[in-house]
């Protein structure tokens, strides 16, 4: 059986609706699974890097699970890349600490689907913007799955209604077998 680590990008999931209902999801689908909620473990941004890096050498399969934020990663799961990700461990001529694991890249998108088209307001479709993250596990030698994702996923307490929070919870789930499958 595959080991899986999921890291939580999340800057704060006490108010995701989305990220927090895949979360659930998957720990119901991988119970053996460890899930990894950055937005509580390090509520300082201080990282415990040997903590980190033993989490990672021990799975088979990690998967990175984050509100898509200004075309990107939020800022938490760019500061973990930046400090977990050492020369040494894990890429450059001696790194070759996650060689051969999977990396499964897994975002939701709260601006429509229509937008992230060539013709659309944003000229690029969501795989477009995890170029980077494909790279980057190349250059950890790892594989990189085709990013999972969902547009739509804005839930807004208070504003939206609460068809809306059921239609993002139940895209969640979808979303979250998805990942269970890319496994």
């Amino acid at each position: 059986m595959k080991k899986v680590l999921v890291i939580s990008g999340h800057p704060d999931l006490k108010i995701s609706t989305a990220n927090r209902a895949i979360l659930d999801e998957l720990a119901k689908k991988l119970p053996d699974a460890e899930i990894r909620r950055l937005d509580e473990l390090y509520p300082d941004y201080q990282f415990d890097v040997a903590a980190e890096q033993a989490a990672l050498e021990k799975a088979d399969v990690i998967v990175f699970q984050f509100p898509f934020h200004w075309y990107s990663v939020p800022g938490l799961l760019k500061l973990y890349i930046d400090k977990i990700f050492l020369h040494s461990w894990a890429y450059g001529s001696k790194g070759k600490a996650l060689s051969g694991k999977k990396l499964i890249v897994s975002t939701t998108i709260g601006a429509p689907e229509a937008l992230y088209k060539k013709d659309g307001e944003f000229q690029h479709e969501p795989p477009e913007f995890a170029y980077f993250l494909e790279r980057f596990a190349i250059l950890c030698s790892m594989t990189c799955a085709a990013p999972i994702y969902t547009c739509g996923m804005m839930y807004v307490p208070g504003v939206s209604t609460p068809e809306v929070k059921e239609d993002v919870i139940a895209k969640a789930k979808a979303q979250a077998q998805r990942i269970v499958e890319a496994i």
